[in-house]
């Protein structure tokens, strides 16, 4: 049986996945928002690890992503295909999307869902197939987070430096959000 989510619901594909995972503040951005969040399986199998970041010789040692305390506290549930249907529009988007975006916009498709992405190309094939599909990003999602929790300035600008540092992401120079986000860390 195919899942429908009770409320309002965001499917997060790898890269949002792990740069909300690299900020350190994922558990309070999914607890913060009021959407029910998943990652389609294959995009949590790619959400495999993520940067130690800071100063140090370790920097870019690899640490492994632990989804696992998430998907049992409910803040996070990984979801299949598990219709035909689901799984026609995952080879269409397939076709121009690696299998963790195109199984994340198949299902936010059928599934009543928005998707949180970064990419660009994932966002035009997304748009050109499905128009009322919502789509959010990292910044955007972080950015919501700060408005709601409106964390301390020195933890926001923590958040957006691990991000940076440790999923290698910052927004793209055509971001509206650009702004707010060099803001923050512009901050003293």
């Amino acid at each position: 049986m195919v899942a429908h989510f009770g409320q309002p619901s965001i499917i997060l594909d790898a890269c949002c996945l792990l740069n909300l995972y690299a900020s350190r503040q994922i558990e309070a951005i999914l607890r913060a928002i009021p959407m029910r969040f998943a990652a389609a399986e294959a995009a949590a199998a790619e959400a495999l690890y993520v940067r130690r970041g800071g100063g140090g010789q370790d920097a870019n040692k690899r640490e492994h992503v632990d989804l696992q305390l998430l998907i049992r506290t409910g803040l996070l549930d990984i979801l299949s295909l598990e219709t035909e249907v689901e799984t026609a529009s995952f080879v269409r988007f397939a076709a121009d999307l690696d299998d963790g975006e195109a199984m994340t916009c198949a299902l936010a498709v059928h599934r009543e869902a928005a998707v949180a992405t970064d990419d660009r190309k994932a966002i035009r094939v997304l748009r050109s197939v499905a128009t009322h599909v919502q789509v959010h990003t990292t910044v955007s999602l972080l950015k919501w987070w700060a408005e709601i929790e409106q964390p301390a300035e020195a933890t926001l600008k923590r958040a957006l430096t691990d991000v940076r540092e440790r999923a290698n992401f910052v927004p793209g120079r055509l971001d509206p959000l650009l702004p707010w986000w060099k803001a923050v860390l512009d901050q003293r």
